[in-house]
């Protein structure tokens, strides 16, 4: 077997040290511009000890394969043994104990090896991504000062979700018709409870009329139904119901453009008449947002408000409920008119999902529907998820303050419908 020295030539290798290189000094100008104060002769490790590990991280990697690597990785693990030795000396002159300038290097080391093994993409991820946590010492600590018993478990209820619980669900159809598929259905939890995490983060940070907003522009291009639902839940839990409500005008109007941009990309030979039906609730939509963003900024300044509440995953599991429902009457549609069965079982399975609607759609050979009826099939649900949508939130919130949103949907709803049956009539 040929030795991997023998197989790369030198102009080979380059890239690979170069980005050794640069990995050590990166980090190495992080760590010096952390201890520029410190006095001469102080500093354990500096830009070009930084700069060196990077480099002899990378020559390491070279030698892999070798019979020069036994000596290689003695070299590397001299190197890790003078850090260890020299803030251990440091730590006790000090008096204090912090490891992350010794765990830093023995991470520049080990990205510098990375860097010249064939993974350049990944070394230089984790430089990135370990100059990103370094500087951030600050924050993230104000933040640590900061965090509420409420706010680890509101973050151990999204570990559980994501990390625990889904993966280990399966990936198939099971119950009535084979509707139901675990996976996919948590998956609903997981965006909803991310979303209500995030939001309340947010809310945190920025304060509770600029963080619902946010998280609405962000959180509408995942699912519009998960942003009404935190929002309903804010409003409930005694937050700022004209930001919140105006988060909901802004996921249905981004919801509307989504789903627009989805048709002319899936089903284009739909769009112009999808656009008719579509258009004016859109523009309702963005015009309810402003306005009621509009009201939310004109609000006393001085008008005291309850902190945010950390979210359960109660509605985030009714809405999963809900949508299992959907799916095993979208199954019997479909048992029942044919699989091809048209714009009834296309409406239906829109129920659940709009972009299900519109894939449905584009997918269909050109001249299955006619093209009114095409439209019809997915503005229906989108008719459909407005509509329920403004129902959910004023039912969550139990709130006069989340009339402004549910009056916004309501119109969003009436300016479809108008279009919708005088297509039907």
């Amino acid at each position: 077997m040929e030795r991997h020295a023998q197989l790369a030539p030198i102009d080979a290798l380059f890239p690979g040290l170069a980005l050794a290189l640069a990995i050590g000094f990166l980090v190495g100008v992080e760590r010096g511009w952390r201890l520029r104060t410190a006095r001469s002769g102080d500093r354990v490790a500096g830009i070009r000890t930084f700069a060196i590990l990077g480099l002899l991280g990378g020559l390491l990697g070279t030698q892999l394969g070798t019979a020069a690597m036994p000596f290689a990785v003695a070299l590397g693990l001299g190197a890790i043994g003078a850090l260890l030795l020299g803030y251990a000396m440091q730590m006790r002159q000090r008096h204090e104990v912090d490891a992350t300038s010794t765990v830093a290097g023995i991470v520049t080391l080990g990205l510098g090896t990375m860097a010249t093994t064939g993974q350049m993409a990944l070394a230089s991820v984790g430089a990135g991504a370990t100059v990103v946590l370094l500087a951030a010492r600050r924050p993230l600590h104000r933040a640590i000062q900061a965090t509420s018993v409420g706010d680890i478990m509101a973050l151990l209820r999204l570990v559980l979700v994501v990390l625990v619980i889904l993966p280990l669900l399966p990936d198939r159809g099971v119950g009535p018709f084979d509707a139901l598929n675990p996976r996919r259905l948590w998956l609903v939890v997981v965006i909803t409870a991310a979303i209500s995490f995030i939001g309340y983060a947010l809310a945190r940070m920025l304060g509770q009329r600029r963080g619902p907003l946010l998280t609405a522009a962000v959180g509408a291009l995942v699912s519009s139904t998960a942003v009404t639902v935190d929002s309903g839940r804010r409003i409930r839990a005694g937050a700022d119901g004209p930001a919140d409500c105006a988060a909901v005008a802004v996921a249905s109007a981004i919801m509307f453009a989504r789903g627009l941009v989805l048709v002319a990309l899936l089903a284009p030979l739909t769009f112009a008449r999808v656009l008719v039906l579509i258009g004016p609730a859109a523009l309702v939509a963005l015009a309810a947002a402003t306005l009621l963003w509009l009201r939310s900024r004109r609000q006393a300044d001085g008008v005291a408000m309850r902190a945010p509440k950390p979210p359960g995953l109660g509605l985030a599991l009714i809405f999963a409920g809900s949508v299992a429902i959907i799916s095993v009457i979208t199954a019997w549609a479909e048992t029942r008119f044919g699989s091809g069965g048209g714009a009834i079982v296309i409406a239906l399975g829109g129920t659940a999902d709009i972009d299900a609607a519109i894939a449905a759609v584009g997918s269909l050979p050109p001249g299955s529907l006619p093209p009114d009826l095409a439209a019809l099939a997915i503005a229906a649900p989108v008719l459909y998820n407005t509509f329920t949508k403004g129902v959910a939130l004023l039912v969550i919130a139990r709130s006069r303050r989340a009339l402004p949103g549910v009056a916004a949907l309501g119109a969003a709803s009436l300016a479809l419908l108008i279009p919708i049956l005088a297509v039907l009539l």
